[in-house]
């Protein structure tokens, strides 16, 4: 039993290592990215989703069929959630701050260049408090 916890815990640390490796490659090219090429929705009254790009994992990703490099733009005053997280999401805030809540634990503020994990059923609802936007870019896994 002890070697199939050892197991399951480096399959997982892999998971979020090669996750934020391509996290890096991926947000480098989804600058370069145009408003065409990226899906674009509404989630909120001033946040709004754009998704760059949605692919299968290159090479074995045990549990996870496709991974989607998204955006979601927070204007000042805005607020989404709460939001039950249906995917794994590695996360990187830019622009202004975000205040975050999620269920269970105190609540704070993600600041600028700040890279967090979601959980699958983690509930969390964010708010811009700020006089500039927030962005949070967001590498999802989704489970198989």
């Amino acid at each position: 039993m002890e070697n199939f916890q050892a197991k399951s815990e480096f399959d997982r640390r892999s998971v979020l290592i090669f996750g934020a490796a391509g996290a890096a490659a991926l947000f480098g090219g989804a600058s370069s990215a145009s408003a065409n090429e990226a899906k674009v929705e509404e989630l909120a009254p001033g946040v709004t989703l754009k998704t760059f790009k949605e692919v299968a994992p290159v090479g074995p990703v045990p549990g996870f069929s496709k991974a989607l490099l998204m955006e979601i733009t927070f204007q000042p005053g805005s607020k989404f959630g709460p939001e039950t997280s249906k995917t794994v999401d590695i996360c990187e805030i830019q622009g202004a701050p975000l205040y975050a809540e999620i269920a269970g634990k105190e609540p704070f503020t993600l600041q600028p260049g700040d890279i967090y994990f979601c959980p699958v059923g983690n509930v969390e609802t964010d708010t811009n408090k700020n006089d500039k936007p927030s962005i949070m870019r967001i590498i999802s896994l989704v489970p198989a």
